[in-house]
């Protein structure tokens, strides 16, 4: 396997994994969480169903419909996205539970907020500069872009589905705090510098290793 192609992977993957990881620390914390986790987890829990669960079934349906629409933005990175956040979110949100569960301070649930931001964008970044594919949410934003035919940019469109997936997550039950603010001001940023300083310099040292 070329080492670049092997770079990439790796990037895709642990990016997902981090993602997942952050959203966890989000729902650990109990200040709120990004958008579309708030929406999955305001609804999961009326439908008696496990938040990856959930998000996976939600995912699917949201492939589907970039499928038909824009297929070019979907790839294996889109089907990790799909598949693992969800799960992963669960599995340290459950590790937690089992080892501690105790409430935590609001100190202390700041300082895993601020953690959480990070880790987040920098997965955010990972997996897009491996250029494997977009995550699903991110293809709605992408969709209202086509269908309005660029009359609607993208930040507009996805402050659009933020809003909506917010209202949607609120009205189910779901906590709607300081991170929901938080992450809707500070990833894009964050993910703009990571991208900028370490994505694409990982990015590169594969394609320079390979040429030598």
């Amino acid at each position: 396997m070329k080492k670049t192609l092997l770079i990439r992977i790796m990037m895709m993957l642990i990016g997902n994994f981090l993602v997942g990881f952050a959203i966890s620390l989000f729902r650990i914390s109990n200040l709120g969480t990004d958008p579309f986790t708030t929406m999955n987890l305001g609804v999961s829990s009326s439908v008696n169903l496990t938040f990856g669960v959930y998000q996976l079934l939600a995912n699917i349906i949201l492939v589907g419909i970039a499928f038909l629409y824009v297929k070019s933005y979907i790839g294996i990175g889109t089907i990790v996205s799909m598949i693992g956040i969800g799960f992963i979110a669960d599995y340290f949100v459950s590790m937690y539970t089992y080892i501690s569960g105790d409430d935590l301070n609001l100190t202390i649930k700041i300082l895993i907020l601020l953690v959480a931001v990070i880790i987040i964008s920098f997965g955010f970044s990972l997996y897009m500069a491996s250029n494997f594919g977009v995550a699903p949410y991110d293809t709605v934003a992408l969709l209202i872009l086509k269908l309005s035919n660029n009359k609607i940019s993208f930040a507009v469109a996805r402050v659009m589905t933020d809003v909506i997936c917010v209202i949607v997550g609120f009205s189910f039950g779901a906590l709607v705090g300081i991170s929901t603010v938080i992450t809707a001001i500070f990833t894009g940023p964050l993910v703009q510098y990571f991208t900028g300083h370490i994505s694409k310099m990982l990015f590169l040292i594969g394609k320079e290793s390979k040429a030598i």
